[in-house]
């Protein structure tokens, strides 16, 4: 059997490969800053989602293969810690995918494959690390006319993401230059941002505190209603409007409870003794009569305390709820962990797990809350309240989301929330890479130079697929901005581009976008942040390694290190 043959069998095999790859296609659309939405049709339910992101496209679509579900989970734990990246990270895991199959094609190792991806990889994050630019250097070239007031400025230190010994610390950085060059067109949402760092600063913070800021979407009222207030923001419903017209603009006392309020609630870990009877005289202990109990014995600890306001981190028992409302208790459930903290912090009140643990001495005092605006869904009755509840030492802020259209919503919350995560990684990493594909042309020219040392031919083949990966990573970001009508278009401008700086010459983005009708002045000034990128290049070339060497190892029943490996990879 040819050697050609041998390889193609094998990548016929691969079938995760291919499967990695037709799914990333899907979410090209997301790339850059012009992203075009995607509606999810469930034909079953028929519910429809309205979608921006590789993430929430992953999650609302049904995951019928192994592959898929991995791909769902590392770019949702991607998600889950840097709010941004995650187009970058499907996208290139579709790229590595196909650089995997064309080495299975022409008969690669799994262990060549490995090794020259991950080498080539760290050429270009190398590279990307001796380019990245200093926070305080870019706030020196900043005109004086553009600056924040003088009280708007940040402590930053360099993130352990660096090898650099250098600690040096950065001041007097420009938070609004910074944040308009990675606003990557959310300019709408980083200007929210800004205004939630502007009222947290106000409060002695020395940076933007993610855990200390809200998002409390509303459905009804324009994009231009969207604001940043102190507190903690929250609707509550039109029950409880009469409960707020009486707590409002009094000295409250709260209590805070995490996990659900029910009486069949248990905490994490807590392990029922098996194997017990229950007996007893009385036939009217009935389920519905324990939790009548309970109800009572809840109700008369909060009114015995005098407790005023509720927060509860998981579901409260709508029986309890109802019968707080009389008595001007104001109930709040689904309250993230960090804002129970943060309230315990401000008020003196102590976290407990279960209601009947409340004692004086774990009651909050200090607290006020105040009606903000009422809400109708169709213009009639007001069918919700907008209250902030605030104390007097918290930093809490809370950023308003309104839209008319309710399918937007989700998507304006994830973009306030990626842009206040980039803001705050970008001054948690001290440094950022040049934008608008300035980094990855840098990762081209550095692939082809290290091309001509190597003396393994296959790193060298291997390097040059990867080269071609990141033109097509940047000829569909010139594609989606409009800068070109097709993908060979973009080729042949970044090769044009390419061969121009041969000499040694740093690669000037602005001659790339010249030709669309893009502020070439405004291109410059476009950043990204350093350890977001660096993570999904990461995960993503992970994720595809970890599907090869899987793939192998199912069809050739050898471990990788095995004596007999490189015999059985394509048979």
């Amino acid at each position: 059997m040819s050697r050609a043959s041998v390889g193609s069998i094998g990548q016929r095999r691969h079938i995760a490969l291919q499967q990695l790859e037709a799914i990333a296609t899907t979410t090209h659309s997301f790339l850059g800053p012009h992203k075009r939405q995607k509606f999810i049709q469930d034909e079953d339910g028929g519910n429809a989602a309205l979608v921006s992101s590789s993430a929430r496209l992953l999650e609302n679509i049904e995951m019928d293969s192994s592959v898929a579900q991995l791909l769902n989970e590392t770019v949702q734990a991607h998600q889950k810690i840097l709010r941004s990246g995650t187009n970058t990270l499907v996208f290139l895991t579709g790229i590595w995918s196909r650089v995997a199959l064309d080495c299975l094609h022409r008969g690669f190792s799994v262990s060549h494959i490995k090794n020259a991806t991950t080498k080539g990889l760290e050429v270009c994050l190398e590279a990307c690390r001796r380019s990245a630019e200093i926070l305080e250097e870019m706030s020196s070239k900043k005109d004086s006319e553009e600056k924040l007031p003088k009280n708007i400025k940040l402590t930053l230190k360099h993130s352990r993401h660096f090898t650099s010994n250098d600690h040096q610390t950065v001041k007097s950085a420009d938070v609004s230059h910074v944040a308009h060059g990675i606003s990557h067109g959310c300019q709408d949402s980083m200007n929210l941002v800004l205004e939630a760092y502007k009222l947290q600063s106000g409060c002695k913070t020395s940076a933007l505190d993610i855990q200390k800021l809200v998002t409390c979407p509303v459905s009804g009222p324009s994009e231009k209603h969207s604001r940043v207030l102190h507190g903690y923001v929250v609707l509550v419903s039109a029950e409880q409007s009469s409960v707020i017209q009486h707590l409002q603009e009094q000295t409250l006392k709260m209590a805070l409870v995490t996990g659900d309020l029910s009486e069949e609630y248990r905490h994490v870990g807590y392990n029922r003794h098996a194997h017990i009877t229950h007996v007893t005289d009385r036939p009217d202990v009935t389920w519905e009569s324990r939790e009548e109990r309970w109800i009572e014995t809840a109700f008369k600890t909060l009114r015995n305390l005098s407790v005023d306001v509720l927060l509860v981190s998981g579901v409260v028992s709508v029986k309890l709820k109802d019968r707080c409302i009389p008595y001007n208790i104001l109930v709040v459930e689904g309250v993230r962990t960090d804002i129970l903290k943060d309230f315990s912090t401000s008020t003196g009140a102590v976290l407990v797990s279960y209601i009947t643990q409340l004692t004086e001495r774990c009651v909050g005092r200090g607290v006020k809350i105040r009606r903000w605006r009422e809400f109708s869904r169709h213009g009639g009755k007001n069918d919700s309240t907008a209250i902030s509840i605030t104390a007097a030492a918290t930093s809490l802020v809370t950023a308003v989301i309104t839209s008319s259209i309710r399918a937007e919503l989700q998507s304006l919350e994830d973009r306030f929330w990626s842009c206040a995560h980039r803001l705050h990684q970008a001054f948690t990493d001290g440094k950022l890479l040049r934008g608008a594909a300035a980094t990855e042309l840098l990762c081209i020219q550095q692939l082809y130079k290290s091309t001509p040392g190597m003396e393994n031919p296959h790193e060298k083949v291997v390097m040059q697929l990867m080269a071609d990966g990141w033109m097509d990573y940047i000829s569909t970001l010139m594609l989606n901005c409009g800068t070109v009508s097709c993908k060979a278009e973009a080729r042949t401008s970044v090769t044009r581009l390419l061969r121009l700086c041969e000499d040694g010459e740093p690669v000037c983005v602005k001659a790339l976008w010249a030709p669309a009708d893009v502020d070439t002045d405004s291109v410059t000034s476009v950043y990204d942040n350093v350890t977001v990128k660096f993570e999904a290049w990461r995960r993503a070339l992970d994720l595809v390694l970890l599907v090869l060497q899987s793939d192998t190892e199912i069809i050739t029943g050898v471990s990788e290190g095995e004596n007999v490996y490189k015999e059985f990879v394509f048979l």
